[in-house]
């Protein structure tokens, strides 16, 4: 809470400073992406990178892709997982600590280690980010996204496994360093609501959208992150700034995505961060926590 009240002193002090006096002033080194670029481009690799690292012993590779799926081909190496599995829709300080505890475990039965380099994948869903945003706000150093996922894999003509791949538990139990600037807990989501100077993005469809939503949310679905055709290789920088910015949501503001359970907005959370974003935190409850109470306000409609 410290850091996410500090975080906003900085950003006021950043509309009374010019952007390198503010800097200056802090001490900090701000991500800031060039022109045309991504803030984090390590974030995000291509398949012919990953084939390049097959069989070094500090790579963890996870499938987020049903069993069926995965059994039916995957990247050598790879073990499975369900995205329903990293869900969290009750957001409490305790329930918070929980489910930490909960995706540490399943962590380290999957075989990742602190050290690890660790590269997400989905079957062409564009869920994995979920299991990226899971393990940033645990603090993990090297966690990076295929873009594309398995179809770009396939694409490329890289080899593919078929059959289960049962993983080896680590040895060494998973324990995080949570970045709690990651999360946006629901009391957190009430408060920036009514102080108005926050951004919401509806990553859901738009019907889902339109069926209700946060109050004053834009809605952008997560999908449009992604290419139109073809496997789901991220929109370059410019196509993504703008259409965040056309919408609405300003890099210079605070911005909470949300969408049903907090997984497809996963997708947001890391392209905003990717954009420069300086204030993103991820409302993984989303929608079934806010519309659990029926005190809290819900509108319905197109975006507007």
């Amino acid at each position: 809470m410290f850091a996410k009240r500090f975080s906003r002193v900085l950003l006021i002090l950043v509309s009374v400073l010019t952007p390198v006096a503010f800097l200056m002033s802090v001490g900090v080194s701000a991500q800031t992406p060039e022109a045309g670029n991504y803030a984090y481009p390590e974030w995000l690799v291509s398949a012919e990178w990953l084939e390049s690292q097959l069989g070094d012993a500090s790579l963890a590779i996870i499938a987020l892709t049903p069993s069926d799926e995965f059994e039916a081909a995957h990247i050598p190496g790879a073990v499975q997982t369900n995205w329903p599995d990293w869900e969290i829709v009750e957001t409490s300080d305790q329930s918070v600590a929980v489910w930490r505890s909960e995706v540490e475990l399943m962590l380290t039965s999957l075989g990742v280690e602190r050290g690890d380099t660790v590269v997400v994948y989905d079957g062409g869903t564009f869920f994995a980010v979920r299991i990226w945003w899971v393990l940033h706000q645990l603090g993990h150093e090297d966690v990076r996204i295929l873009n594309g996922g398995l179809e770009a894999w396939i694409a490329d003509g890289k080899e593919v496994q078929s059959g289960v791949s049962t993983p080896s538990p680590s040895s060494t139990q998973y324990v995080g360093e949570p970045d709690e600037s990651a999360v946006a807990q629901i009391a957190e989501v009430e408060s920036a609501l009514e102080q108005g100077e926050t951004s919401f993005v509806d990553a859901r469809s738009a019907g889902e959208y339109a069926d209700g939503h946060i109050p004053g949310a834009v809605n952008i679905p997560f999908t449009d992150n992604a290419e139109a055709s073809g496997p789901k290789y991220w929109k370059s920088p410019v196509e993504l700034r703008d259409m965040y910015v056309s919408a609405g949501a300003l890099p210079d503001a605070p911005v909470i995505p949300y969408c049903t359970t907090g997984v497809r907005s996963a997708a947001t959370y890391f392209t905003l961060l990717q954009l420069g974003y300086s204030e993103v935190s991820l409302f993984t409850g989303s929608f079934e926590e806010w519309s659990s109470d029926p005190d809290r306000p819900v509108t319905t409609g197109p975006n507007p």
